[in-house]
């Protein structure tokens, strides 16, 4: 069975816009163009494609990533995704620290450091 692009937009929750804009970039193709309307056609087994790159995107992979690796995902590739995410992770628990670290140091609606202060990774190691 073959879907016309709106309803391939509403079962895969996306809008026809992305639809169109996917196959613009060569990352998601139509099953079928019709020559003469132009019409796009999905099929039902590409859900699981589009899903798949809807999920791919959600852990941080670009589009131009997704395109590039089609086909070639393998451990390393998700390894190294993995690792990015974990530095990002410790990058946010750094600038959490930060935010406490600042609020500790509230008097009467400013925030008072020691003169010239920089809160450094150093200073957060020697605070927390």
């Amino acid at each position: 069975m073959l879907y016309r692009i709106g309803e391939f937009s509403k079962l895969t929750d996306t809008s026809i816009r992305t639809l169109r804009y996917y196959d613009e970039i060569d990352l998601f193709k139509p099953k079928e163009i019709d020559l003469f309307t132009g019409y796009r056609y999905y099929s039902k087994e590409q859900i699981e494609d589009f899903n798949l790159i809807k999920t791919l995107q959600e852990v941080g992979f670009s589009l131009e990533e997704i395109k590039d690796n089609w086909g070639k995902f393998n451990d390393g590739v998700m390894l190294d995704r993995k690792e990015k995410l974990l530095k990002e992770m410790e990058d946010i628990k750094e600038k959490i620290r930060k935010v406490d670290y600042l609020r500790s140091n509230i008097v009467d609606g400013k925030i008072v450091l020691g003169k010239h202060e920089k809160v450094t990774k150093e200073k957060m190691k020697t605070i927390f």
